[in-house]
């Protein structure tokens, strides 16, 4: 497995046993409702933090959003790395009983965007859905939808992507990831100035270029 580049949004397969929770180790300090949801499966997301050449921030999912848990984890553990763009096909094969509003918006935004060739996914509650099996989306539930742009997506690309998804019956939330920080695809092709608010792993803070490590890097 290459573990040289694992980014936010990623899931990752875990041993739980190895799980680290700040300077103590996974144990009677994590809730309960974190220790069921591994039980029920062994996945974890990436979080948005350092990733060093030992340890790697990840995210517990819980039953809701605000049991969600912040841990870390060690690189040399990982038994399998899930991109969201792997699940691009995995889609197509999941069970056509109660398919969800979710799962319909994304088979649409999937043949709206045939002709955008960065790399993308499913994430949140949708991709972990499609991930690991487990029914974590509800009929009220966003579709959230990651794009990998390691080279700078144009403003008016960026409007064609917004303008071919205005239709779906979810709402939709599209972060874009550069290779050093995170933001919003709709505020970055609808703000009226160039300035937008750029996740960082320092940080939130305001730039005019994602894509410029003077900007992201402050």
């Amino acid at each position: 497995m290459n573990f040289r580049s694992i980014r936010p949004h990623y899931l990752l397969k875990v041993d739980t046993a190895a799980i680290s929770c700040g300077s103590n180790s996974f144990d009677v300090s994590v809730p309960a409702s974190v220790r069921r949801e591994l039980e029920e499966t062994n996945f974890v997301v990436v979080r948005r933090g350092v990733v060093t050449e030992n340890w790697v921030p990840i995210g517990i999912r819980g039953h809701q959003r605000s049991q969600r848990w912040a841990a870390w984890y060690p690189r040399y553990a990982i038994q399998g790395i899930v991109k969201p763009m792997d699940l691009l096909t995995q889609v197509d094969t999941m069970n056509d009983q109660d398919v969800s509003p979710a799962r319909r918006a994304f088979k649409s935004l999937k043949k709206a965007w045939q002709w955008f060739t960065y790399p993308w996914g499913p994430a949140g509650s949708f991709g972990f859905e499609v991930a690991t099996g487990k029914q974590t989306t509800t009929p009220l539930s966003d579709l959230d939808v990651v794009i990998y742009a390691d080279e700078s997506l144009s403003r008016r690309d960026a409007q064609r992507l917004l303008a071919s998804a205005d239709d779906l019956e979810v709402r939709l939330d599209i972060r874009v990831e550069t290779p050093i920080c995170g933001f919003s695809l709709t505020e970055y092709a609808t703000s009226p100035t160039k300035t937008i608010l750029l996740l960082t792993v320092a940080g939130p803070i305001l730039g005019d270029d994602p894509w410029s490590k003077k900007d992201c890097l402050k």
